[in-house]
């Protein structure tokens, strides 16, 4: 495709990014839209579909679900950002009217209990306990571990540069604590002599060329991922971080806006439906204690009805 062409083909694309640098959004946000636009709408210019904002229907939502040979979760992606572009445009989420792509709240949430923590970290390479730690301990993203340099770790208190709008995002501060720091320790300590510079980005790997670079975060994920079929445990990065939520809420006692405050949502709401798991064991031992509860109030002797209750009852 020439440059030409190309131009036409992704000017209203450009038009809505544009709106969202007007809004701060971040560069690495904006060439990440555009990419994943230009690729759908390659592919429905191949089938001889308009690429023209306001012609864009559901049905071509459908072909390219089908179409784009990449995972779903990218292809996810890929149509999200379409939908930005489309809507802004015409007003229209035809994305959301095609039915394809489920609400958060409607998918499946790998949550981990103590005993699965405990055998990941045991099992655990320096790098991936590191991860381990910094989610389980302190409720990170994957984008927040890799954002880490060095000078963000400053006498105990750790810097994290986190989701939000803007050129740095939102910037919150934690306490590091014990576990963590011996993790980074120990992780530093598997780095010497690979070549690994100072006053650079903690968690790092190493590239063809044999030099150590930052991580990728898909690289923290894949580690969690490997870990998890090596020791058979369901377990993936923001498992930790929901882990994190659920034991401070259930184990800790802590109330649920410092919850929310810790995790750095916007809304209690997103800590409640999206991190906080009322564990199958929680509701038995609860349902075990309602029950021990209303039978001291009532008799163990009293029968329900159902059980031959023949309704005479007598008064204490």
């Amino acid at each position: 495709m020439d440059h030409h062409t190309e131009c036409v083909m992704m000017r209203q694309t450009d038009e809505w990014l544009e709106h969202l640098r007007s809004l701060n959004r971040k560069e690495d946000t904006l060439r990440t839209h555009r990419s994943n636009v230009k690729r759908c709408l390659l592919f429905l210019m191949a089938d001889g579909r308009s690429t023209d904002a306001e012609d864009i229907d559901s049905d071509d939502i459908q072909y390219l679900w089908r179409t784009v040979p990449v995972k779903e979760d990218v292809r996810r992606a890929y149509l999200r950002s379409l939908a930005g572009m489309v809507t802004f445009h015409t007003g229209v989420d035809v994305v959301k009217q095609a039915d394809i792509l489920h609400n958060r709240e409607s998918r499946e949430r790998v949550f981990i209990e103590d005993r699965d923590f405990r055998i990941a970290y045991v099992a655990a390479d320096p790098f991936q306990r590191v991860i381990l730690c910094l989610g389980a301990y302190m409720g990170l993203r994957r984008s927040e571990m890799k954002a880490i340099r060095d000078d963000d770790i400053d006498r105990g208190t750790l810097t994290i540069h986190g989701k939000g709008h803007g050129q740095d995002g939102l910037v919150a501060y934690m306490q590091i604590p014990a576990p963590v720091e011996r993790a980074i320790q120990e992780y530093r300590a598997s780095l010497e002599g690979r070549g690994r510079r100072g006053d650079d980005y903690l968690l790092q790997c190493m590239s063809r060329d044999g030099t150590l670079r930052s991580v990728s975060p898909s690289k923290i994920s894949n580690a969690i991922t490997d870990l998890g079929k090596d020791t058979g445990i369901r377990i993936t990065t923001h498992s930790l971080r929901r882990y994190f939520a659920t034991t401070l809420y259930y184990t800790t006692g802590c109330d649920l806006q410092t919850v929310r405050r810790l995790m750095r949502h916007a809304d209690v709401s997103t800590t409640l439906k999206c991190y906080v798991d009322a564990y199958d064991q929680k509701a038995m031992v609860a349902s075990a204690r309602l029950a021990e509860h209303i039978g001291r109030l009532v008799g163990d002797s009293v029968l329900c009805e159902g059980d031959g209750y023949d309704g005479r009852y007598e008064r204490p």
